[in-house]
């Protein structure tokens, strides 16, 4: 077992220890002082001085060592958290990684003590925010770290970023890479949501436009020259070309959106890199079918679509965040 020892505060009242209670475990012990967790957290007031089995009023009276146990709690953020209670400034890092400050601010949410962190949090998410860019890996944690630190900016940006370059496998807690991951509450689900409703969309762009082509003389056609009970050699010109490029793409036949298993930037640049092809001037005719073409019709169509995808962000998710940037004196 090895055991690491921290004082924080040679007059520290009450041990902390982190890590597991089994005595194999290795685990952290820190000298606090119950006084400084209690004045910036409420959470840690009510542990140390209410009814909790933690609280020293509870200890035996025989105890020579007040000592709580944290086992579900990171060494790591801890000591970060204590440093700024006890005043040792000096040992606040300058810069977090994404994943430590993720860890950190999971921890001060829990003890309800984010707001100490005012003095150091734009300067950790300025940081941040550019290797957030780097990696669609770090975007979850990006998500919550941005929320919890009132970056209103970044939260906005990353939640749209998960919903338009997210795979559906990102949101099926099966094949969720880290599945103990916090989010805020309601936005994966609504990224979920609008990923599936903004797929959808674009599938049904092609299939009335199938349905267009198939048309026979029950009501208008597509084609531009058409005549009543005349040939359908430019909408089938145009069907084949089309399911043609469907097929490539994956997409034949048009499946519902909950089967679509690629991102909705993945999908967006297949259907903008379709050539559809049309039977021009057929016959040496005067008639060019060429303007029967849907191709740019479908383009603006799904750029209609993508122009329009509402926020995931809602209003509570805004108000949390203001309150948040207040706490923290932006």
């Amino acid at each position: 077992m090895s055991t690491q020892f921290t004082d924080f505060d040679h007059r520290g009242d009450v041990k902390l220890r982190i890590g597991p209670q089994e005595e194999s475990g290795a685990y952290v012990l820190f000298t606090v002082c119950s006084r400084s967790l209690a004045r910036v957290s409420l959470v840690f007031d009510r542990m140390l001085y209410g009814d909790f089995a933690e609280a020293r009023s509870n200890q035996p009276n025989d105890t020579e060592d007040w000592i709580v146990s944290l086992p579900e709690d990171k060494s790591a953020p801890m000591e970060v958290l204590l440093s700024i209670t006890h005043g040792h400034f000096q040992r606040v890092p300058k810069m977090l990684p994404v994943d430590e400050l993720y860890d950190l601010t999971v921890l001060t949410h829990y003890y309800d003590a984010t707001h100490i962190l005012g003095p150091w949090a734009k300067t950790w998410m300025t940081a941040i925010e550019k290797l957030e860019r780097e990696s669609n890996e770090l975007m979850p944690r990006m998500l919550w770290t941005s929320w919890e630190l009132g970056w209103k900016h970044s939260f906005s940006a990353t939640s749209r970023r998960m919903l338009l370059e997210s795979e559906a496998s990102a949101f099926s807690a099966e094949n969720h890479k880290d599945p103990c991951i916090q989010f805020p509450p309601d936005i994966i689900e609504r990224i979920s949501t609008l990923r599936t409703q903004t797929i959808q969309a674009l599938l049904n762009i092609f299939s009335d436009m199938v349905e267009n082509l198939v048309v026979v003389d029950e009501k208008p056609r597509w084609c531009r020259h058409a005549t009543w009970m005349g040939p359908h050699r430019c909408e089938s010109m145009i069907l084949g070309s089309l399911t043609f490029c469907l097929t490539r793409a994956g997409l034949w036949p048009l499946p519902e959106a909950a089967e679509v298993g690629e991102s909705v930037m993945a999908v967006y640049s297949k259907m903008t890199n379709f050539i559809i092809h049309d039977i021009g001037t057929a016959d040496s005719s005067r008639v060019d079918h060429n303007e029967c073409n849907p191709g740019p019709y479908l383009v603006d169509c799904v750029q209609k679509i993508m122009s329009q995808i509402p926020s995931p962000v809602t209003d509570s998710h805004q108000a949390y965040m203001a309150e948040q940037a207040r706490k923290l004196n932006y």
